[in-house]
């Protein structure tokens, strides 16, 4: 397929702007934006023109791979004078001729290097991602205010645990290398939505209250430990994407934590060492009114998390540890999974799944060294370096969900 022919062919399903009626101007700027796409496809990733015509002639309707363009300094692209998102461009010329931000779209789970990953890479494929109707932000929580116990149902996230518990063996990690994952997605997304609870459904006659997904100024609270040792201070993050590093960067950048900068006098030769390795560390991109986290590893070492939201999703044991490499970017929260079970633990008022919701808010990681069944270490506190992210969103929605469920039905008291 060569290059001058998708450009003066209008019959190929790349050069043709589909959707596209806004007049002489918009026009002119579709040419020019399908003209820098064809351009840079040329000279970085000839193999992704196949891609990108097969998406647009089969409208989405067949499976296609990430069409990626290098992602710039602000990762905006520049088209005429016009400055926007890459895949918001292409989206707009494809698809929706009326589309204004990228709030409005949503990537499939198929897309590996979806632009909230923060990858160098970004995928302008325009059937890699949906349109959302409400921008993105989640719909409220509606707690039922129960006047009896509902019966006796067991959460899905209590059953998960009771069925690891019984076929895991060990009390120790599980351990999963996504570096030889081909493709990392939801694993077993279809399986539990094909799983989900129809028995579930609040009764007419309960009276319910809507509880609103709500984000602050800070999303996130992180903490560095060596060994079972906090230290230095805990750091508030408010920017979108922060870079947690092994460097001595002694300017104040709130996009930036330098681990290199902190002293500790109990530091042994072990820590020192993994200090060194850390290099470029983690990157983490937070998707602000969706609630979704990404970790990609900047580190020429392995970078090891153990997130149980992620691991529901993937219907893995809930301990279990993942193992990123270079390059790999792994998405390690997803609120829409979060608020599934919190709508299913306030509708069983079981108390018992909300307490197993609280640990999701919480995600730990550990630099170079690893814990779990395959290492000599079994906890994260026995490897040198790792930090713990606090999710302030999910967790405060946790809260008010709540505290608008009432006491639990059997209190502890001194005759129980």
């Amino acid at each position: 397929m060569k290059f001058e022919n998708l450009l003066g062919q209008h019959g190929t399903a790349v050069a043709k702007r589909l959707g596209w009626k806004q007049g002489d101007e918009e026009e002119s700027w579709s040419k020019k934006a399908i003209d820098s796409l064809m351009k840079k496809l040329q000279k970085h990733n000839k193999e992704a023109l196949a891609s990108l015509e097969m998406a647009l002639q089969c409208e989405g309707r067949q499976r296609t791979d990430c069409v990626t363009i290098p992602r710039s300094l602000d990762g905006r692209l520049q088209i005429s004078h016009r400055k926007a998102l890459p895949h918001v461009i292409y989206c707009r010329v494809y698809r929706w001729p009326d589309l204004q931000s990228h709030h409005e779209l949503k990537a499939i789970d198929d897309c590996r290097y979806c632009y909230e990953s923060g990858q160098k890479d970004i995928c302008i494929n325009p059937y890699h991602y949906e349109r959302v109707e409400s921008a993105g932000i989640l719909p409220p929580v509606l707690v039922p205010r129960y006047t009896e116990p509902p019966p006796n149902i067991i959460p899905r996230l209590l059953r998960m645990s009771h069925v690891h518990e019984g076929t895991s063996g060990s009390t120790m990690p599980c351990n999963i290398d996504f570096s030889n994952f081909n493709n990392l997605t939801q694993v077993s997304n279809q399986k539990q939505d094909e799983e989900m609870d129809t028995t579930m459904a609040i009764p007419q006659d309960v009276p319910t209250i809507e509880v609103p997904y709500e984000e602050g100024k800070y999303w996130a609270t992180i903490s560095y430990f060596e060994l079972n040792t906090r230290v230095g201070e805990q750091f508030k993050v408010s920017s979108p994407t922060i870079q947690i590093d092994g460097f001595t960067d002694p300017t104040s950048n709130p996009s930036k934590i330098c681990l290199g900068l902190l002293s500790n006098v109990n530091r042994n030769q072990q820590i020192e060492s993994t200090r060194r390795h850390i290099g470029k560390g983690v990157k983490l991109t937070y998707v602000p009114n969706q609630g979704t986290l990404f970790a990609e590893c900047q580190s020429e070492s392995a970078i090891f998390i153990q997130s149980r939201n992620c691991n529901y999703f993937h219907n893995f044991h809930p301990t279990t540890v993942c193992k990123i490499t270079n390059g790999i970017s792994l998405k390690i929260f997803d609120m829409s999974k979060f608020r599934e079970l919190l709508v299913e633990s306030t509708r069983c008022r079981s108390f018992d799944a909300s307490y197993e919701l609280t640990k999701m808010t919480i995600i730990r990681m550990s630099f170079v060294k690893g814990w779990g069944s395959e290492y000599q270490r079994q906890d994260v506190t026995s490897t040198p370096c790792w930090i713990e992210v606090h999710l302030h969103a999910p967790l405060q929605w946790l809260d008010k969900a709540l505290s608008q469920m009432g006491p639990p039905p059997n209190p502890i008291s001194s005759i129980s």
